[in-house]
């Protein structure tokens, strides 16, 4: 099973994905998925929803009749009983300051509510990145502008979910668990990491840091998440779950089942990658597309090289400019490449140091075979060779 990333090369940079959107109502949360039909609701919550149909708005709640008249971003303020042309005090005043609509009468009580949960609006292009944010950004003692208005922002933004960029991950995980759970919900699925993002960072220099030829290592321009479906999860956990009681890997410092990083180079048919396209294809010959949707096969086994070094196996390499020699488009046009980053459970391997074609599976005792850091050929690749152990279909890989 597939649980990685894959990168585009090109002359462009990719623009942001268009994530399933943050409320209307409250413009800070990501709207709710229904669990029954698939499709996302119109806000985030029943009383985002039932604000929204309050006096003074559509019955979908439309934006241009919602957002608060001065700075367009926010919702307007409700009380209970009215519609107010503004989201708050701060807004209330800048219209007042301007000579716009005089400011609608308000409680004090409500206007220090809706003070304390509405942030200040700023500048075009001064406003912390986090979604729904209208705060200004932190500026250093020398003058220079961060992109998040405060530190924990900067937390989201660079550690955070990927998806909403609006709470901590959770764990392990590179989202916020309701993100985590719509995501699973709709896997597979693919979806891009912030550029300045440390999932984004640390995929762009195992790129760069594993590429050992002797040729100009192109630049990363995407990092794309993969998600998979719970039962794949579930099958790759419980093969390195079985490749760690055999091991015990945990115990001499290493990750459980010895699982590493490591690239795949394969066709691809289409444009997913591309500019910030998630969307597969359903051609049958995009090797890109079905491995994501459903892992590896071996019956495609030879089909790029004609041969295998170790056998009827899936290959995986150590060094990316080994996997980017296996890497092609195929009738399409486009200046962007992809390789595939799978997590895999190398458990116990084998070192060999000649072909051996005729390998099924590993000798007994290992879960992998690789070769040594020097090949007689001279090939420095480290290649991770047939497991026909692994229950299912390939799944070693994720």
């Amino acid at each position: 099973m597939i649980w990685g990333y894959f990168f585009g090369d090109g002359k462009s940079k990719p623009s942001t994905l268009a994530n399933p959107g943050i409320c209307p109502n409250c413009n800070t949360r990501p709207v709710a998925l229904n669990p029954t039909t698939g499709q996302y609701f119109d806000y985030c919550s029943k009383t985002c929803a039932t604000q929204a149909k309050a006096p003074g708005t559509t019955q979908r709640g439309s934006l241009l009749l919602s957002l608060c008249e001065q700075c367009k971003k926010k919702p307007k303020f409700r009380d209970g009983t009215k519609v107010h042309p503004y989201c708050g005090r701060t807004c209330a005043k800048l219209a007042a300051s301007s000579g716009s609509t005089p400011v609608s009468p308000t409680s004090p009580t409500s206007l220090r509510s809706a003070r304390s949960t509405i942030p200040r609006t700023t500048p075009s292009g001064t406003h912390c990145q986090t979604p729904g944010c209208l705060s200004p950004v932190f500026v250093d003692a020398n003058g220079i502008p961060s992109k998040y208005c405060k530190k924990t922002h900067r937390e989201w933004g660079e550690r955070g979910c990927i998806f909403c960029r609006a709470a901590p991950r959770n764990g392990t995980l590179a989202m916020c668990q309701p993100c985590y759970d719509r995501a699973l919900h709709m896997a597979p699925v693919v979806i891009e990491v912030p550029e300045d993002h440390e999932n984004y960072k640390s995929v762009a220099a195992q790129f760069q840091q594993s590429w050992r030829h002797n040729t100009a290592c192109p630049q990363v321009r995407a990092v794309y998440k993969i998600v998979n479906t719970a039962a794949n999860l579930k099958k790759y956990e419980q093969y390195r779950d079985g490749v760690e009681a055999r091991g015990i890997f945990l115990s001499t410092g290493k990750s459980r089942g010895n699982e590493n990083r490591r690239w795949h180079g394969t066709r691809r048919r289409c444009n997913i990658g591309d500019k910030g396209v998630t969307t597969f294809c359903t051609n049958p010959k995009c090797s890109l597309c079905c491995i994501v949707k459903t892992s590896f096969s071996l019956g495609f086994f030879k089909g790029a090289t004609g041969w295998g070094r170790f056998g009827v196996g899936i290959y995986t390499s150590s060094t990316s400019s080994k996997s980017n020699d296996y890497s092609y488009n195929e009738g399409i046009t486009s200046d962007w490449k992809a390789l595939l980053l799978n997590k895999v459970v190398v458990g116990k391997g084998i070192k060999l140091t000649q072909d051996n074609t005729n390998l099924t599976q590993p000798p007994s005792g290992y879960d992998s075979v690789s070769i040594l850091d020097r090949f007689p050929s001279g090939d420095t690749d480290q290649e991770l060779g047939p497991c026909r152990s692994c229950p299912g279909r390939s799944s070693k890989l994720r």
